[in-house]
C-alpha cells in the first residue's frame, strides 16, 4: 500500500465520521446510511485488520453482551410464556440480529481509534460547531419566532432545525462539549484573551441554547457536563463560573418575563417532587397509589412488564407489545402507561433482556466508569490522549446516568451514538496502555 493511498483512505473515513452529527439532524435514514458507509469502507480499506486488535476485558464483555442478545432472540419465545400477545420468535430473532450492527460499529470505531486514524482536531471543532449552530438557530427562533430556515416554534419549547421533533436540547447536550475542547486544545489560539473570551461565549451560548429548546432534562445534563469540565480543567474554571452567571441572569429574566417558560420549568420541579412522593407513598402504604406523572406511569408499566419475565425479558424492542398484552393488569394494579419504550435505558434492558442482560450492561458500564476514573486520575496518561479522552468520558457519564429519561436503547439514534462513545472511551484507554507498554520495552 502506497503512502498517498493510505492518506486518501484516512481522509475518506474521517469525512464520513464528520457527517455523523449532520445525519442526526437530517434524520434516521441519513444516519443509518452514514453508519453503513463507515462500516463498509472501513472493511474495504482495512479488511480483516478491523478485527485484529488485542481485545481488552471490556471488549470481551461487550462481545458476551451481544452474544447473549442473540441467544435471547433464539430462545425468548420458547421460554417466555407470560406474554400472551408477545411478538413471534422470528420477529424477535430478526431484531436481535439487526442489533448486532452496533457491535460491528463498535469494533470498527474501536479499531480506528486504536490505529490513530481519527483526526480529532476536525472532529472536535466540527461536532462542536454543529451543536453551536443548533444553539444559534434556537436563539434566533426564540427572538424572531422563526429559525434560519423559516420554521416556527412554540414559546415554551423550540425545535429549531429539527422541525416537528423537540430534540434540539438533547442534540446540543450530546455534541456541544466538543467545541470548548476543540478550541482549548486544537484550535491553535495563542492569545489567552481571545481564547478565554471565545470559551466564555461558547459556554454561555450552549447553556442559553438548551434553555431555549425547553428540554428540561438536557438542560440539567448540560449543566452537569459543565460541572465535570470544571472538575477536570482547572485553568478554565473561572470561565465556567462566569458562563453560569450569564446563564442565570438570562434564565432569571426569562422566568420573570415569560409565564409559559416559568410554568414549563416550574413543572419540572413539581414532577420531580411527584416522582419522589409516589414511591415514598407506595412503600409506606399498603393501598394502591395512582401515579399522575407520565414518566412515573411509564416507569411503573416498565417495572410491571419486567416482573412478568424477570430472568430473560421479552426480547429486543418487544416492550410495547408485551406491555400492551398485560395493560389491563397494569391499569388495575398500578394505572400504568404503555409507550414504545419505558424511557430509561436500564428499565428497557431489563424488560427486553431480563435480569441477565441488565446485569451484563451494568457490569460493562461500571467497569468502563471505574477504569476511566482511574485512567484520568492515577494513570501515566499522555496529555494529548487525555485531552481527547476527557470529553468522550464526560459524554459517557451523561449517557449512562441511571435516573436519566432516555430514548430507546435499541434504536439507531441511541445505539449508534452510545456504542461510538464506548468505542472512543475504550479505544483511547487501550491506545495509552499500548504506548506505555511500548515505552517500557
Amino acid at each position: 500500500m502506497s503512502f498517498p493511498s493510505l492518506v486518501s483512505k484516512n481522509y475518506i473515513i474521517n469525512f464520513i465520521i464528520l457527517l455523523i452529527p449532520i445525519s442526526y439532524i437530517i434524520g434516521n435514514l441519513a444516519l443509518n446510511l452514514n453508519i453503513f458507509l463507515l462500516i463498509l469502507l472501513s472493511f474495504l480499506f482495512f479488511r480483516g485488520d478491523v478485527f485484529h486488535i488485542k481485545y481488552s476485558l471490556t471488549d470481551k464483555l461487550i462481545l458476551i453482551f451481544f452474544l447473549y442478545i442473540l441467544l435471547n432472540g433464539f430462545f425468548n419465545n420458547l421460554l417466555n410464556f407470560e406474554f400472551p400477545n408477545a411478538p413471534n420468535q422470528n420477529i424477535v430473532l430478526i431484531k436481535s440480529f439487526l442489533f448486532l450492527r452496533f457491535l460491528i460499529l463498535y469494533l470498527v470505531v474501536r479499531y480506528l481509534v486504536f490505529k490513530e486514524i481519527i483526526n480529532y482536531k476536525l472532529l472536535f471543532l466540527f461536532y462542536g460547531s454543529c451543536a453551536f449552530f443548533v444553539c444559534f438557530d434556537l436563539i434566533i427562533q426564540y427572538i424572531f419566532g422563526k429559525n434560519l430556515l423559516g420554521m416556527e416554534g412554540e414559546s415554551r419549547r423550540l425545535s429549531g432545525i429539527f422541525g416537528d421533533e423537540y430534540i434540539a436540547g438533547g442534540f446540543i447536550q450530546r455534541f456541544f462539549i466538543f467545541l470548548p475542547y476543540g478550541v482549548l486544545f486544537f484550535a491553535g489560539i495563542k492569545n489567552k484573551l481571545y481564547l478565554h473570551v471565545l470559551l466564555l461565549f461558547i459556554f454561555a451560548i450552549s447553556l442559553i441554547g438548551v434553555l431555549a429548546s425547553g428540554n428540561r432534562m438536557p438542560l440539567f445534563f448540560t449543566i452537569l457536563a459543565l460541572v465535570l469540565i470544571f472538575i477536570y480543567e482547572k485553568k478554565i474554571r473561572k470561565l465556567i463560573g462566569s458562563a453560569f452567571i450569564v446563564f442565570l441572569l438570562v434564565f432569571s429574566f426569562l422566568l420573570k418575563t415569560n409565564d409559559e417558560i416559568y410554568n414549563h420549568f416550574n413543572g419540572f420541579k413539581d414532577k420531580s417532587s411527584e416522582f419522589i412522593s409516589y414511591f415514598h407513598e407506595s412503600l409506606s402504604s399498603s393501598e394502591k397509589v395512582l401515579p399522575k406523572n407520565v414518566y412515573v406511569k411509564e416507569f411503573v408499566s416498565g417495572l410491571f412488564t419486567w416482573q412478568q419475565n424477570r430472568i430473560f425479558g421479552g426480547g429486543v424492542k418487544s416492550f410495547f407489545l408485551n406491555c400492551s398484552s398485560i395493560e389491563k393488569d397494569i391499569k388495575t394494579k398500578y394505572i400504568g402507561s404503555c409507550n414504545t419504550h419505558p424511557h430509561n435505558y436500564y428499565l428497557e434492558i431489563a424488560t427486553s433482556l431480563g435480569i441477565i442482560g441488565l446485569f451484563l450492561a451494568i457490569v460493562i458500564f461500571s467497569i468502563i466508569l471505574i477504569k476511566s476514573i482511574a485512567f484520568t486520575l492515577f494513570s501515566n496518561i499522555a496529555p494529548e490522549i487525555k485531552n481527547k479522552f476527557v470529553p468522550f468520558f464526560i459524554i459517557f457519564i451523561l449517557e449512562i446516568f441511571p435516573l436519566k429519561t432516555t430514548g430507546s436503547f435499541f434504536t439507531s439514534m441511541t445505539g449508534n451514538f452510545l456504542f461510538i462513545i464506548l468505542a472512543f472511551v475504550v479505544g483511547l484507554m487501550e491506545l495509552n496502555k499500548s504506548r506505555s507498554n511500548y515505552e517500557k520495552k
